[in-house]
């Protein structure tokens, strides 16, 4: 399990504080900006492990963590997060090691895009692959695998929402920044991502002029860091 630093923004309630709400979204904004992988050249923590895959939609998931700790394989529990979800959040689900029972899938995935989701994110199981991929009902969704078992309509009392979870080795907290792309996803605090945003966004800028020198022939002794 990665140690983060910092805390998600949010009230007593485990929601997203609103006075902060222009902070995230700049920092939103700035984040969609930058290639993921490139904060991969300044951070450790935050990183989801290699399980963690893109099954949706083939689109990047940028978004501030609303959370659900899944303690049975409940899909009205899962509603009931849905319905909460604001716009621009990514429903981002704990299946607490229960890993056989999809608990996102067609009718899921189209509710939190009618909240104006910025997608789904599952340490366990995802189904209906084809519709979450469809550009005209699918999200960006990430999972640790997919199948044909799906969740019970049980009581809707099978969870705790806004509380810390566990995806793909990380910690999340309601509020922490998602981001999502075919590469793997990473969860960061937002303080940690401002810290980190402007080194990023000088690396961008960077790597086209590097390619271009690479493929004009200049020497790679003159061009690649040897250490």
């Amino acid at each position: 399990m990665t140690v983060r630093t910092g805390q998600g923004a949010g009230d007593d309630n485990g929601e997203p504080d609103g006075r902060d709400r222009p902070r995230l979204t700049r920092l939103l904004a700035r984040a969609a900006g930058v290639d993921f992988p490139t904060l991969g050249h300044f951070l450790e923590e935050g990183f989801m492990d290699l399980s963690i895959r893109r099954t949706g939609l083939a689109r990047r998931m940028i978004g501030t963590a609303a959370t659900l700790a899944l303690d049975e394989p409940d899909a009205a529990t899962v509603n009931r997060a849905i319905i909460r979800l604001r716009p621009a959040e990514v429903l981002v689900i704990d299946a607490r090691g229960h890993h056989t029972h999809a608990v996102v899938g067609a009718v899921t995935v189209a509710a939190a895009r009618a909240r104006g989701a910025a997608g789904i994110l599952v340490d366990g199981a995802v189904t209906d692959v084809d519709a979450l991929q469809d550009p005209r009902t699918g999200l960006p969704v990430h999972a640790r695998g997919t199948t044909c078992l799906t969740t019970k309509r049980l009581d809707g009392e099978r969870g705790r929402r806004q509380v810390p979870v566990e995806v793909g080795g990380v910690r999340v907290e309601p509020g922490d920044i998602i981001l999502g792309d075919a590469s793997g996803v990473i969860a960061l605090a937002p303080d940690t991502l401002e810290d980190v945003l402007h080194r990023a966004e000088l690396s961008d800028g960077a790597e086209p002029d590097l390619l271009r020198r690479i493929a004009e022939g200049v020497p790679l002794e003159e061009l690649l860091h040897l250490g």
